[in-house]
C-alpha cells in the first residue's frame, strides 16, 4: 500500500515539474531580443558616404544639423510600397511645417541604390515629388547595410541624436500619430535634461 501511495504522490509532482519547465521555456522564448531596439548597448548609425535623390553627397554629419532639440527623425521607406511611404512622409512633413519644434526629417530609401536603373529612381522621385526640399531622401549603399539589415519592416521610423545614436522608441508602420507623440516626448525629456544640467552648473559655479 505504501508503494502505491508514493507513486500516486509522484504523479502530481511530476506534472507540476513539467508545467514549470514548459513555462520557463515559453518565457525564455518571449524574452529573446527580436530586434536592434531592445539591445542593451547603444545602437548608432555607422559612418557613411552616400547620395540623396538630388545627387548631393550626404554623410553621417547630417545628424549634427542645427536643431534645438538635437533630434532627427529618420524614416526608412521602400519603393515597393509607394502609397504607404508617401502617406507617411506627407504626414510628417505637414506636422513639421506646423510644429514649433522644427525637427529635421531624413528619409532613407531602403531598396534604392545609386546603381539602380532610371525607372526605379523615377519611382522614388514620384513618391517625394512635392515634399519640402529640406527633407533629404538618401539612397543606400554598402556603408549603411550593417545597420539596415537589423530592420525587418518598412516603413520604420527611428529617432537619432546629433551623434547618430538611436534614442527613444522606434515606430513601425504608417503611424504618424505615434511618431509625433514619441518625438514630442523626446523633446520634452531633452528640454528637462538640459534645464537640470544648467541648474546643476549654476549651483556649482555661481
Amino acid at each position: 500500500m505504501k508503494k502505491i501511495s508514493r507513486r500516486i504522490l509522484l504523479i502530481p509532482l511530476l506534472t507540476i515539474f513539467l508545467l514549470l519547465a514548459v513555462d520557463s521555456f515559453i518565457i525564455s522564448r518571449i524574452n529573446v531580443t527580436p530586434s536592434i531596439y531592445q539591445e542593451q548597448n547603444t545602437i548608432s548609425f555607422p559612418a557613411f558616404h552616400t547620395k540623396d535623390l538630388q545627387g548631393n553627397i550626404v554623410t553621417q554629419d547630417i545628424f549634427a544639423r542645427s536643431s534645438e532639440s538635437n533630434i532627427s527623425i529618420v524614416c526608412l521607406w521602400v519603393t515597393q510600397d509607394t502609397v504607404t511611404s508617401r502617406d507617411l512622409l506627407c504626414a510628417l512633413a505637414n506636422w513639421q511645417n506646423n510644429s514649433t519644434n522644427k525637427i529635421p526629417i531624413i528619409g532613407i530609401i531602403g531598396d534604392l541604390r545609386e546603381t539602380d536603373n532610371k525607372e526605379k529612381l523615377s519611382l522614388a522621385q514620384s513618391v517625394v515629388w512635392n515634399l519640402p526640399t529640406d527633407i533629404p531622401q538618401l539612397m543606400v549603399n554598402d556603408d549603411l547595410d550593417s545597420f539596415l539589415v537589423r530592420i525587418k519592416n518598412a516603413p520604420t521610423v527611428c529617432f537619432v541624436d546629433g551623434g547618430g545614436n538611436l534614442m527613444g522608441q522606434p515606430v513601425v508602420g504608417n503611424e504618424p500619430d505615434l511618431i509625433i507623440k514619441e518625438a514630442e516626448r523626446l523633446i520634452k525629456t531633452g528640454s528637462a535634461q538640459v534645464q537640470l544640467e544648467q541648474t546643476i552648473q549654476d549651483n556649482l559655479f555661481h
